[in-house]
């Protein structure tokens, strides 16, 4: 059962020297904390990848097509959440920098197979890298069963069951 953000008398900190704002129901919203943390991971990762056209979204399908050699358009789709015309765009561009190529399937030449390049494979270890490190610093502090309940609790918030 869903309830109502209580208003909170929450303050932020006084760190611009004009006093502590207060934040009313701001600090009791889970969507206002994922689109903070969002932001804080994105801005980090654009900062990683800077002068590409790559984002968090591009190692998601680096990650899956390496993971999962030949899938469709549609099958990627689903498992990042988005509609399948949302996603040729972004195959268009991670196609045209050499990290992914398409063949048309032999078992279904209406449909097309993905696959990840050798030189997608070689930025995508540069990610891995990059974002096992990053999740170190953004857990940092917390115990690892507090992150699998996060992960567990967030999966369950986007309806993915598992």
């Amino acid at each position: 059962m869903s309830t109502s953000p209580a208003p909170q008398d929450a303050d932020t900190p006084d760190s611009d020297g004009k006093g502590a704002m207060r934040m009313g129901i701001l600090p009791s919203l889970v969507g206002r904390q994922l689109r903070l943390a969002y932001l804080r991971t994105f801005k980090d990762f654009a900062m990683a990848v800077e002068g590409t056209s790559l984002s968090p979204g591009s190692f998601e399908i680096l990650e899956l097509l390496s993971c999962n050699p030949g899938l469709s358009h549609s099958r990627l789709a689903s498992a990042i959440g988005l509609e399948k015309s949302s996603l040729v765009p972004a195959i268009a561009r991670l196609e045209e920098m050499a990290l992914v190529k398409r063949k048309q399937s032999a078992t279904d030449k209406r449909s097309n197979e993905l696959r990840i390049t050798p030189k997608g494979e070689r930025v995508l270890a540069e990610l891995r890298s990059y974002v096992v490190q990053r999740e170190s610093e953004i857990t940092e502090g917390m115990a690892r069963a507090e992150v699998d309940t996060l992960n567990r609790l967030l999966a369950k918030m986007a309806g993915i069951n598992g």
